[in-house]
């Protein structure tokens, strides 16, 4: 997609509106060149001449033109305000619909602020271009043209003499635009990472308080808007520069236009109604051509904001959209992995020939130490990545053919982070599941061990959780997402660490509830907790990327010198000591 199509893409649902408002903005350049012609009529027909007939159809004509253009701009104003309001609707809709389908591998190094500034500063950067600026470029630029036409018509030397100041705005304009360009961008640049600062401060305010780190998050936070600030006085500096340059180029070329006419008029070359015609053509001509020069300023400004919307427009994008495979029936569960190699980086492997077949209905814990491949393993199955060599098969059939939309409806995932909606605890639980009944939500929320947090509350499951769940601790928002696993039913179920921010009690009735969800179902259980998963199926114990280890927790028990075994007891004594030295 390049940047014409993409621009009328964007532009044609708006385009008969557009035509109109073009339409009466050509009404009102019209009134901007005849005003002079009136003026040159009146001089040297009624003044000069004595055709005093002309006064009153030239008085009233000059009279009409005010009002013509305040209907032509009440007119063109109202239809770009209703383009512009509708165009922020349309292009913040198509570009957050962009943004739920990038890939992954783009959202994780991209920050949050800088997508927030896309939608936010950004989108209306592009709509003041479209909208606005355009459509004004257009017409000034329209209007400058039928204006040099006019001036031929009187004076060729007094027109040519114009047009070497409005060559002059041209050169003015090539040397200053490149660098104030440069210089929007670092800019942008700055308040992306301001965003981003502010965005994660404000996430993390209660860790920063707990932590007394206010200072050091205040001084961050003024480095970066200090950084911001002294890149926008910079283009400000360059910006003022520009427009005073430009100004004086327009105000000479103004005032040499006067004497050179009214040495024609002594010289009895020109009427003295010509050289009123030609000062007013001049100084509207002067004024466009400003407006013109500050405009590309502005234009630039929001090629900048478009180039960072193409950009995210363009990126990488999610195999969500690719169809395939659906099937009438969910899945049965069986999981192959064969071969599998991926790595984030080149050159830094993830996961090395990895190989794993999961039965229908096993429950498959995933050990080793952190950075081992384990969370991959879940992204894969998602299809957030997909493998460098390799193959994942599902049910017997390679990941790549299952439509994805559906596909990933059959897998429900209970992550380490617990992700909390600003809704109800009843819009949380039915998030996978909009159209559920709520004596199912009710029953998912019991075996989450949510039933005591609900009686509790005042309004019950239907209470307001509010921005981020911050009214529930880090245990209550596990088991809602636990719920929420539970309620969608899947045929592949995902626990990533998903008790470690659980109490004893909570656990051990979670882990009861699990063990019986787990039954006709495909569970994979990432756990550095070992007690938590000695009653899964098959344990597979992974280091760099790799299987050294499998069994159940009594087969690998069994071997003196194998890595769970010394896991297990590690953990295991490191708990007795605990206990030991709280006793």
């Amino acid at each position: 997609m390049d940047y014409a199509c993409y621009i009328r893409h964007l532009v044609r649902p708006h385009l008969k509106r557009l035509i109109v408002a073009l339409v009466a903005a050509i009404g009102i350049m019209a009134v901007d060149v005849g005003s002079p012609l009136i003026i040159a009529l009146l001089v040297d027909m009624v003044i000069d001449r004595g055709e005093y007939h002309l006064l009153v159809p030239l008085m009233l004509a000059f009279l009409a033109l005010p009002f013509v253009a305040g209907v032509c701009r009440c007119i063109s104003d109202y239809l770009m305000a209703l383009i512009g309001q509708r165009f922020i609707l349309d292009i913040r809709r198509k570009l957050y619909y962009r943004v739920q389908r990038l890939s992954c591998n783009f959202l994780y190094n991209t920050t949050t602020g800088k997508v927030l500034e896309r939608l936010r500063g950004d989108v209306q950067q592009l709509q003041v271009l479209l909208t606005e600026q355009t459509p004004t470029l257009i017409v000034q630029t329209a209007t400058g043209l039928v204006m040099i036409l006019v001036m031929f018509f009187f004076s060729t030397r007094l027109t040519l003499l114009v047009l070497v100041g409005v060559g002059l705005y041209v050169v003015n304009y090539k040397w200053f635009v490149g660098r104030i360009r440069r210089k929007q961008r670092i800019y942008r640049r700055k308040m992306d990472s301001l965003s981003s600062v502010a965005q994660e401060q404000l996430a993390g305010g209660l860790v920063v308080r707990s932590f007394g780190n206010e200072r050091s998050a205040l001084r961050d936070f003024i480095q970066c808007n200090f950084l911001s600030e002294r890149s926008l006085h910079r283009y400000r500096v360059l910006n003022c520069l520009y427009s005073y340059v430009a100004s004086f180029l327009g105000w000479g070329c103004y005032l040499l236009v006067l004497l050179v006419g009214t040495y024609f008029v002594v010289m009895g070359q020109l009427t003295f109604g010509a050289v009123m015609a030609m000062t007013a053509f001049t100084m509207r001509l002067i004024d466009p051509a400003i407006k013109l020069a500050e405009l590309s300023n502005q234009i630039q400004q929001a090629k900048v904001s478009f180039d960072r919307i193409f950009e995210l427009m363009e990126a990488e994008a999610d195999t969500i959209d690719q169809p395939g495979i659906r099937k009438s029936q969910p899945l049965r569960g069986e999981v192959a992995f064969e071969n599998v190699c991926f790595d984030y980086k080149p050159a830094t492997p993830v996961l090395r020939y990895f190989n794993l077949h999961v039965q229908p209905g096993q429950t498959v814990a995933l050990v080793g130490q952190t950075g081992c491949g384990k969370t991959t393993i879940t992204s894969l199955l998602y299809r957030f990545y997909e493998p460098q060599a390799g193959h994942l098969e599902i049910d017997g059939h390679d990941i790549t053919r299952y439509d994805t939309r559906w596909y990933r409806r059959q897998l429900a995932l209970v992550p380490q982070h617990p992700i909390v909606f600003d809704t109800t605890i009843a819009e949380n639980i039915a998030y996978g599941r909009s159209h559920a009944k709520p004596h199912e939500i009710e029953r998912a929320a019991r075996m989450a061990a949510l039933g005591d947090l609900i009686k509790g509350l005042p309004r019950g499951i239907d209470t307001l959780l509010g921005e981020y769940g911050l009214s529930l601790s880090i245990g209550e928002k596990q088991r809602l997402c636990i719920a929420r696993a539970l309620l969608a039913n899947p045929a592949i179920l995902i626990f990533d660490e998903a008790t470690s921010s659980l109490d004893a009690h909570s656990e051990a009735m979670i882990q009861l509830a699990l063990n019986s969800v787990r039954q006709n179902r495909t569970c994979f259980v990432i756990a550095h907790r070992l007690s938590t998963i000695t009653t899964a199926d098959l344990i597979v114990v992974m280091d760099d990327g790799r299987v050294v280890e499998t069994g159940n927790h009594n087969q690998l028990m069994q071997n003196p010198q194998g890595r769970y075994r010394q896991l297990f007891v590690t953990q295991s004594q490191a708990a007795t000591q605990a206990l030991e030295a709280v006793g």
